[in-house]
């Protein structure tokens, strides 16, 4: 991730952490890298408990200026996560079709990342549920949630989140949706496409 605009502001105060193998070093024989960038994405409030608010970046994105102002534009607002909505696919059954058409043809990509996931035992956990109404993804590559989304220390949408992502899949798209009906989360959908606007570009924004 590079930052190419100041994050200073006079309402809020912001610290900014980066994540790499470093200060995050592998456990090698029973963490493998893509399961432990979810700790810090989900469960970073335990290390660090005293923030109002916490914003996830993934690494391929740079900042751009405008990045602060429209992230915590609805901070105010009765809420307790923000996200962008996907922009290509509007169920997880459209993305669980996605990547399995991405396996079937060994796109090394998705190879490298999904093979040997548990994603349709996961899906069809989720569209079991008749209360559940696959109508909407959402882009995990930047979120912001608040302290009250992890009030409870013991049992909070995020710690089973990684749950999830530990039992089922590293795709954390897939269980969001789920987990959102399951918690009754009061979240908010930002207007902007996130890979489409001027203050957060992805490295491969070029394909969406």
């Amino acid at each position: 991730m590079r930052i190419n605009t100041s994050l200073s502001d006079t309402k809020y105060a912001v610290d900014i952490v980066y994540y790499n193998n470093d200060n995050t070093p592998s456990r090698i024989n029973s963490l493998h890298p893509r399961l432990k960038g979810k700790i810090p994405k989900m469960m970073e409030w335990l290390e660090h408990p005293d923030y109002d608010y916490y914003i996830w970046v993934d690494d391929a994105f740079t900042i751009y200026e405008g990045f602060l102002e429209n992230i915590m534009q609805f901070a105010e607002e009765d809420f307790d996560l923000f996200l962008f909505l996907h922009t290509k696919r509007t169920s997880i059954q459209q993305e669980l079709n996605h990547l399995n058409h991405k396996l079937d043809y060994s796109n090394q990509y998705m190879n490298d990342r999904y093979l040997g996931e548990r994603m349709d035992e996961q899906v069809a956990l989720y569209l079991a549920d008749s209360s559940f109404s696959d109508n909407q993804l959402f882009f995990g590559g930047c979120l912001m949630y608040s302290k009250k989304l992890v009030q409870n220390n013991n049992y909070n949408l995020m710690t089973d989140w990684f749950l999830h992502n530990t039992l089922y899949s590293v795709m954390d798209q897939l269980s969001l949706p789920y987990l959102l009906h399951k918690h009754k989360t009061k979240y908010k959908i930002y207007p902007h496409v996130l890979m489409r606007n001027k203050f957060l570009v992805h490295d491969f924004s070029v394909f969406y």
